[in-house]
């Protein structure tokens, strides 16, 4: 037998044991995110050689923090008052992963969007981003990134989204059902702009990622896709070309999450001394 297939053995029997410890335990949010991190593309960025003029590495801070995350590990040593927003915050980082303030989570999505869009724009499809006057008689920017003649001579516009499968109301069915979230959350944005954007004679495509790494399966159709234009228009090998997008969006999404747990170490009260703070 070669030792690659060896290793490939070994390693799905270690995932059989490490699963069946962990659901033993009875410990929801372990249980939720093994199963998200199952699904595909979630440890692409462990396998990304670093390249700063890219902007395809970690800095020491930010791969270590995104390990704790992979691997369950508290991010804090206690909980505390959010720095950002001032709410609780456990230590496992669900909160911060999920913080609103500050930009952070704004940011993360734009670098998701934008390597999205500097790739249809390698691959010569004529890209817009952010898109307005799309619906007509609405604001509405249904377009993170809108692909002219993509779906069957209709333009594309697709909508990035980041959700966390740990969060409260999601967890008991993240444990279940991998990828639950992701179902959820393209759903949902297919509720909010699906109806709108095929009035408009373009096809509504969400873009949804846990923040754990897997791709909602409509979302994974469409960056392969995407890689496949690029590799066209390079002349390089497709699988290839396929692969460095995924990665790359695995790196940006990283550095993103890890941007939000640093800058959102939970603040203490100081302590009481005889009686008096």
């Amino acid at each position: 037998m070669a030792q690659k297939a060896i290793s490939l053995k070994i390693d799905l029997r270690k995932q059989q044991l490490l699963t069946e410890h962990i659901t033993t335990t009875g410990v929801q949010r372990d249980i939720a995110r093994l199963a998200s991190l199952t699904l595909p593309h979630t440890g692409d960025w462990l396998n990304v050689v670093p390249s700063p003029n890219l902007g395809l590495h970690l800095r020491t801070a930010e791969w270590a923090i995104s390990v704790k995350y992979r691997l369950g590990c508290p991010i804090y040593s206690t909980a505390g008052a959010c720095p950002a927003c001032h709410s609780f915050s456990d230590k496992e980082g669900d909160h911060a992963i999920s913080c609103g303030q500050e930009g952070e989570r704004i940011a993360r999505h734009n670098h998701l969007r934008d390597s999205l869009y500097h790739t249809a724009v390698s691959a010569a499809l004529g890209p817009v981003r952010e898109g307005r006057a799309l619906i007509p008689g609405t604001e509405a920017r249904p377009a993170d990134v809108l692909i002219p003649n993509w779906c069957a001579g209709k333009d594309a516009a697709m909508d990035v989204t980041v959700v966390n499968p740990l969060q409260t109301r999601m967890i008991d069915q993240a444990a279940v059902h991998a990828g639950h979230s992701l179902k959820v959350r393209f759903n949902d944005k297919m509720t909010k702009h699906g109806e709108d954007c095929r009035r408009a004679g373009m096809v509504f495509i969400p873009l949804v990622v846990e923040t754990l790494g897997g791709w909602e399966e409509q979302a994974e159709v469409q960056i392969k896709r995407l890689g496949a234009a690029l590799a066209r228009q390079t002349g390089q090998e497709e699988a290839e070309k396929i692969r460095h997008v995924f990665q790359s969006l695995s790196v940006r999404l990283a550095k993103g999450n890890a941007a939000l747990f640093l800058n959102r170490t939970p603040s203490f009260p100081d302590p009481e001394v005889d009686g008096q703070e």
